[in-house]
């Protein structure tokens, strides 16, 4: 299989070049982009990171913690009291909760996102790592890239149509 770069300077080109690969059966590695859009990356079939849910749930998680463990301490030792006042105080209780709903959110949210760093790092392998560091080096700040990969002898097929969607020039990595 031969990986091929074909270098875009506007969105609307790089859209058109996916979809004319799509229809042209050539497998796309990824899409580099000077700005996070939401439909290029929907186009190329990036999947949609989990951090966010496991984030959320972490702070659900956390929030019912920060009620629980405080009503289980006072059940515990109900012979401490501060200055007469009750021993089951939710309104203070909802200070804890909050904090520790914060807590796990973050949590939560960083290993999910270091779990899904390292599986994809880990499915793109050390060959994948070194082909997107040559494609960067490739392309501006300003422009876009596709990454695909087809068979040698559709190499030229796949580079005619890339530039006559304007691909500005296309590189065999």
């Amino acid at each position: 299989m031969t990986r091929m770069l074909a270098v875009f300077e506007s969105r609307d080109a790089l859209l058109a070049a996916i979809a004319s690969a799509k229809r042209q059966h050539l497998a796309i590695v990824t899409a580099l982009v000077p700005t996070h859009d939401d439909e290029v990356l929907a186009a190329v079939g990036v999947p949609v990171s989990w951090a966010g849910r496991i984030a959320c749930v972490g702070a659900i998680i956390g929030g019912l913690a920060g009620l629980l463990f405080p009503a289980w301490t006072v059940e515990q030792w109900p012979h401490v009291t501060v200055s007469g006042k009750p021993l089951l105080s939710w309104p203070t209780f909802l200070i804890i909760s909050f904090e520790t709903a914060l807590l796990c959110a973050a949590l939560a949210g960083i290993g999910a996102f270091l779990i899904g760093t390292w599986r994809s790092r880990r499915m793109a392998g050390p060959e994948g790592t070194a082909l997107l560091h040559a494609a960067r080096s490739l392309i501006s700040d300003a422009s876009s890239a596709l990454l695909i990969a087809c068979p040698s002898d559709r190499a030229h097929e796949a580079a005619a149509s890339f530039e006559a969607h304007g691909a500005i020039k296309c590189h065999v990595l």
